[in-house]
């Protein structure tokens, strides 16, 4: 074991939870780059030889994200420490030459089952559901297991989430939470690293992203950056310059907005929303348009991409504004609610979003009203009038201000 306490290279909160061997369920919240999931690997193996001769578990989040970011780390500590092992591919178990007892890996995107086991670890923890972390606690039975530990890493996810309160809120008897900064892993991460991570998240997330520290999300607000004293002025459309429509399509409330591009800021100078009967329709959408004066020769569309395939009536939505001269740009997936909210909000807090609060009443409503779920951290739709007018600007913003998030040029051995 001395050999690889050697070679561990621990910084900053991974020698607690490396070193400590009485705590029940320990857990190390840490942002982006911190050396989270080396440390864990590095417990795990600890644990094992601390457990021998029996079994113990590692869960994550899928088996995709074992093969892309754990295994390469086990295999490349066990290599550089020259140590044999076994990896049993298709039963997802290592063995040491210490134990007779196996390591095995769960997936948890299905119920964990399977022996009793003396120790456990997860990974990610944050994207685990609470249920699944419930599971991994029964496996760890085995009587007369010397250190039977539940141990876990994660970058945190809001103070909504279960794990917030099972080690903080209302923290679970005989567990202990440590806090590890991606500034103390700094060595390990390319010199633009740190930075890069400061100009992609806004100020609310810097304290998890970097940090490790849970946040709180004021109000469930999803755009909670914005700020009507920021983000809130009376742009006047210029005709000089291109109008950029983002546009969502539903059979209740059909919303698009108007944004121009300045270069410095995008700016949302107006809005149209149909509403009601027959107004449902794409037609009446590009007609509505048109009347505005925003016509093919001065407009470029970015719909919602489900609109390639849906239409609320007849064909396709995207066809339809197509056909109607309309230049369309679109991905070919909205991108995932977590990475819109990001994305929108650190344009907000930096002032490279502003809208025309007089002009665009609807858009204002949802910035100030759109809750996010406080577990998932995705849109809330239960309200059939709200959403609508921001989603249009989701899907525009995805596109001219796209979503840059942190490179990870890390050494996988050090750093996940």
């Amino acid at each position: 074991m001395s050999h690889l306490e050697i070679n561990a290279e621990l910084v900053g909160a991974q020698y607690d939870f490396y070193y400590d061997d009485t705590t029940r369920f320990l857990h190390l919240s840490g942002g982006y780059g911190a050396g989270k999931s080396t440390a864990l690997v590095y417990k795990l193996l600890k644990l094992s030889m601390l457990n021998a001769p029996y079994d113990g578990g590692l869960v994550v989040p899928t088996f995709s994200d074992f093969k892309n970011d754990i295994l390469p780390i086990i295999e490349s500590i066990l290599d550089d420490n020259g140590i044999d092992y076994t990896y049993h591919g298709t039963e997802h178990k290592f063995q040491f030459p210490w134990s007779k007892g196996y390591l095995r890996v769960f997936s948890a995107d299905k119920q964990i089952r399977g022996p009793n086991l003396s120790y456990i670890g997860l990974n990610e923890l944050c994207l685990i559901k609470l249920e699944r972390y419930l599971e991994a606690i029964a496996r760890v039975r085995i009587k007369g297991a010397p250190h039977p530990q539940i141990v876990s890493s994660s970058t945190p996810e809001g103070v909504g989430s279960p794990y917030y309160d099972k080690f903080v809120e209302r923290p679970m008897k005989n567990s202990r939470i440590l806090y590890m900064n991606t500034m103390e892993n700094a060595h390990n991460l390319d010199a633009n690293y740190i930075q890069s991570l400061r100009d992609t998240y806004p100020k609310q997330l810097i304290d998890a992203y970097l940090n490790g520290l849970w946040v709180s999300l004021s109000s469930n607000r999803f755009y909670y950056s914005y700020e009507p004293a920021k983000n809130d002025y009376e742009h006047i459309r210029n005709d000089d310059l291109e109008y950029h429509i983002g546009i969502d399509f539903n059979v209740s409330f059909m919303a698009s907005t108007i944004w121009q591009d300045l270069g410095n800021k995008l700016v949302c100078v107006d809005e149209v929303v149909l509403k009601d009967g027959d107004g449902y329709k794409t037609e009446n959408l590009i007609t509505a348009l048109r009347l505005r004066g925003y016509t093919p020769q001065n407009s470029i569309c970015y719909p919602d991409p489900a609109s390639r395939a849906r239409s609320t009536r007849g064909d396709p939505d995207a066809e339809t504004i197509k056909r109607a001269g309309y230049q369309v740009r679109m991905q070919n997936v909205a991108p995932r609610f977590r990475e819109r909210q990001i994305n929108v909000n650190n344009l907000f807090d930096k002032g490279l979003l502003e809208i025309n609060h007089k002009t665009c009443p609807h858009l204002k409503k949802d910035l100030i009203a759109v809750e996010s779920d406080p577990v998932t951290m995705e849109k809330n739709k239960k309200n059939m009038n709200l959403t609508h007018s921001s989603d249009s600007m989701d899907y525009l913003v995805s596109i001219l201000r796209p979503f840059s998030p942190h490179k990870n040029s890390i050494d996988v051995r050090k750093v996940r």
